[in-house]
């Protein structure tokens, strides 16, 4: 038999799609005060928004009327017929969002509209209406949001930890503070601050929100054509991480996802980032409000564009041109897992040899007669490859630096050439490995603690996992400014000091979610990423002792021939071939 559902069960099943988290009641009452018209939004959550979540803003506010009217399905203001649904160009306007918080939390709501002497303030709870009285307030609204699902225990239940949904908490506030600079926020956790955001401009409010190191990352991107206008920054090649986490598109100043156009920015960026790795964005797409389809999903965070497929290509060319323009190119210096070996003829342009930088120091004639005596069978590649590194002959040989990515070294049967980068990929990774491996590694104390320029995201991070990060050997004290220093690292990163904050940034980012223990295959994906993050640092002019020495911490690892990545290392061109490409 066919019923209708009560109110405030329709209520709960809505609010199943619209207030998922904490979060969620942050985006949407976030939302609403911009389209209030406020200039000033202050949000305070406790226990992660479980026991509070406040929103205040200084926007028109409501009547009486209005206020007990929101909290009805469907009440809204933006549309009043079909065609409204093709010029909406604000966040909320379905009317769902707050008809939703109430149903499954204790709401307060205080309003008042400029020109009225007193406000109104509603009590409401479990989609029932439980006051409505006249209050002294000022200007705006303020909605106290307390005790969420409280009447669902089963949905309380599977909210994850507290630094999880605070984390969720701050990527909403981001997105929308973000979205617009011209507006002051702020936030408070548990009865401290955390942001105060004064109107500024887009570099300065992203710097304002994820630090001022990636403020500095950015290059500026700028186009406008009859179908879309595209603006915002982009990140250097040189500083695209493992982990995602800051790209941002934005149509018509709402946040969305979209896989399709990332694709059109990474594809930009092939061949000057390592294959993995993303750079961060802040993209901003303005179309006519009537060729885009924001109403496509709950949450609103898919948009469909009538033009996509040429926004695709404009979007690419847009990304190339930034990157053009801040001189960009690919390079044999950036860490091209898939570049070929020998610079080639691509898409019409020649690509000149690296040129050969040498040590004017290194006399090879007085290791001549050593070598000599060293070299006196052929040498063949030994079936066991483990063997070749065996081979003091090889260690002994001059060096010769080709570039700033390549050494080359003479063996009997030919040249023997090794990459750079990809040697120190294997070094670190095997020596972060034996490091994070350990069931407790040895802490090295920091001499001079280290400060690091971590996100609030990052922040939470730490707190909750600082039993993990202790345990693979690194130290992190929260200091006496609330600030966050690293102070003890593995003993066997001694050697890479001068590089230990993006260490710890990279092993911040990248830990798993969840208390439990690390197992072997995380603790190699750390270790690979680690070692991916220093070898990228490495390359460059280097000595010939250096090189030497590179040469020998290679031959002693397990698998010197090929990079974790599963790159080779090192390349031998025989005398034949030599003398093939000599007789052409």
């Amino acid at each position: 038999m066919l019923k209708i559902l009560p109110g405030h069960v329709s209520n709960l099943i809505a609010a199943g799609e619209v207030v998922q988290r904490p979060a969620s009641v942050v985006k949407e009452l976030m939302e609403n005060a911009v389209d209030a018209g406020a200039t000033e939004i202050k949000v305070l959550i406790k226990d992660s928004g479980r026991t509070l979540i406040q929103v205040a803003d200084n926007g028109c506010g409501m009547s009486q009327e209005d206020a007990v009217l929101a909290f009805e399905r469907h009440a809204t203001s933006k549309i009043s017929q079909i065609e409204d649904l093709e010029q909406i160009g604000t966040f909320g306007f379905r009317g769902e969002a707050l008809a939703s918080i109430a149903s499954v939390a204790e709401v307060t709501l205080r309003t008042k509209r400029e020109k009225e002497e007193t406000g109104t303030e509603v009590k409401i709870s479990e989609s029932k209406v439980n006051s409505v009285s006249q209050v002294a307030a000022p200007q705006g609204s303020m909605f106290s949001i307390r005790n969420i699902f409280y009447n669902i225990p089963a949905r309380r239940k599977f909210l994850k930890s507290d630094a999880a949904e605070y984390r969720q908490i701050l990527a909403e506030f981001t997105r929308i503070a973000i979205t617009r600079p011209d507006l002051h926020f702020q936030l408070t956790n548990n009865g401290t601050e955390v942001y105060n955001l004064p109107p500024t401009n887009l570099r300065l409010r992203i710097q304002g929100i994820l630090g001022k190191e990636l403020g500095r990352e950015l290059v500026e991107i700028s186009v406008d054509t009859t179908i879309v206008s595209i603006k915002g920054y982009i990140g250097k090649p040189e500083d695209a991480r493992k982990t995602p986490g800051n790209q941002y598109f934005f149509a018509n100043g709402r946040f969305f996802r979209s896989p399709y156009f990332q694709k059109s920015v990474l594809k930009a960026y092939e061949n000057l980032v390592q294959e993995g790795h993303l750079p961060s964005f802040f993209i901003f797409l303005e179309a006519d409000q009537s060729r885009i389809d924001v109403n496509i999903h709950p949450s609103k965070t898919e948009v469909k564009f009538e033009d996509d497929f040429a926004i695709f290509d404009i979007l690419h060319s847009a990304v190339r041109e930034s990157l053009g323009r801040n001189s960009f190119m690919p390079s044999i210096d950036f860490d091209q897992e898939d570049a070929p070996e020998i610079p080639k003829v691509k898409n019409g342009y020649w690509v000149p040899p690296p040129k050969i930088d040498y040590d004017p120091l290194f006399n090879p004639f007085l290791e001549e007669r050593k070598a000599e005596r060293e070299i006196d069978r052929s040498w063949e590649p030994p079936k066991d490859e483990g063997a070749l590194f065996q081979e003091d002959h090889i260690v002994q040989k001059p060096v010769l630096q080709i570039g700033s990515r390549y050494i080359a070294t003479t063996i009997k049967s030919g040249l023997m050439i090794l990459d750079i980068v990809r040697a120190w990929e294997r070094i670190l990774f095997e020596r972060y490995l034996k490091s994070l491996s350990m069931e407790s590694a040895e802490i090295q104390k920091v001499l001079f603690p280290v400060e690091l320029n971590l996100s609030e995201a990052q922040k939470s991070v730490v707190d909750e996992n600082s039993a993990r990060i202790l345990q693979l050997g690194f130290e992190i004290q929260k200091g006496e400014r609330e600030e966050y220093m690293l102070t003890g690292i593995p003993d066997s990163f001694s050697g890479e000091m001068e590089r230990v904050d993006k260490l710890a940034d990279t092993l911040i980012n990248i830990l798993p979610e969840g208390k439990g223990n690390i197992g072997a295959e995380v603790r190699e994906r750390i270790a690979s990423t680690l070692a991916s993050a220093g070898a990228r640092q490495k390359s460059g002019t280097i000595s010939h002792m250096e090189a030497r020495a590179l040469v020998d911490a290679l031959f002693a690892c397990g698998e010197p021939t090929i990079s974790p990545s599963g790159y080779p290392v090192i390349s031998m061109l025989s005398i034949e071939e030599i003398e093939g490409r000599m007789s052409v």
